[in-house]
């Protein structure tokens, strides 16, 4: 016996009525009714009988009734064990987006696994496109993501904001001045920057299509640092986030913030219509807390 039979029998003997069991089962009359004949033939027994006030149990039925009602529970009655036991040794994923750790310290989600042993938690990092998909099929619990993405589909929780710093060699015309420079003035410049994957360059080609800034890519590069810090010409600047921007140790360039026409933001985001976990809760409480307690430099990674 399949157990949804099994659990159709048993709502059937309790309601003594068709249509009321089911609805209490989601699922049609007729669907219950082919599940008891179907139950009938592989007894080879007549269950229930049709009358005017809904159906009665055979005699037989009465028979069989408490017995497969003693296995419907045991079923139950394990399924809440396993599900208890999945519970308690759940772990819970967090992902960040590609690049983001780059500008990001982690180490705030190691401490609070430091402070909940307990809690099971796996850090994972993906591209970002990635990451969305996997909070819509809820495959992983939270995911650390930047401007730009659809927030349709899923919750976010803005906890910074960022903000854009370039790079450029000391002879630079835009080096001449200290004063931020505009989105616009970058037209048309050679740049140096992260792989395609990475999300805070795909913060920065938002920002460039959206107000028709083109710029060319000559250095394309997982750890596009190290160019910029052995860069001894002018080859083309280097759009950095405050992070990066920390660990440049060559003396022939300068650094100059870069005015956005809009705000980008750091998210904390999770599924759409996620299970209740008051661990999760509790892990988001923590997240938002911090990034609102934490003055900006402690946030990011310098080394």
């Amino acid at each position: 016996m399949q157990l949804k039979v099994i659990e159709s029998f048993v709502c059937l003997y309790q309601e003594k009525n068709i249509s009321k069991a089911s609805a209490r089962l989601y699922i049609s009359q007729q669907g219950l009714s082919r599940q008891i004949q179907a139950l009938e033939s592989e007894l080879s027994v007549i269950l229930f009988i049709r009358s005017n006030k809904g159906v009665e149990p055979t005699e037989i039925c009465k028979l069989l009734y408490p017995h497969i009602k003693n296995m419907y529970d045991e079923y139950l009655l394990s399924a809440s064990i396993l599900n208890n036991y999945k519970k308690k040794n759940k772990s819970y994923k967090v992902a960040f987006a590609f690049g983001v750790t780059n500008s990001l310290s982690s180490n705030f989600m190691f401490d609070y696994q430091k402070q909940h042993p307990k809690f099971n938690l796996e850090i994972e990092e993906w591209p970002q496109p990635t990451c969305i998909l996997k909070l819509i099929k809820h495959e992983i619990d939270a995911a650390f993501l930047v401007t730009p993405f659809d927030q349709e589909q899923i919750k976010c929780t803005p906890l910074i904001e960022g903000k854009m710093i370039i790079g450029i060699h000391k002879s630079h015309p835009l080096a001449a001045s200290d004063a931020p420079i505009e989105l616009k003035h970058l037209d048309g410049e050679s740049i140096i920057t992260s792989v395609p994957e990475n999300a805070v360059r795909g913060t920065m080609e938002y920002f460039c299509h959206k107000n028709d800034i083109h710029l060319k890519v000559v250095v394309s590069s997982s750890n596009n640092l190290n160019f910029v810090n052995s860069m001894m010409k002018n080859i083309g600047i280097a759009p950095l986030t405050q992070t990066m921007a920390a660990r440049i140790t060559n003396p022939e360039i300068v650094l100059r913030d870069v005015i956005l026409p809009e705000h980008g933001y750091i998210y904390y985001c999770t599924p759409q219509n996620a299970d209740k976990s008051n661990e999760l809760d509790e892990l988001q409480r923590y997240v938002e807390d911090y990034f609102r307690s934490t003055p900006v430099e402690k946030l990011l990674i310098v080394e």
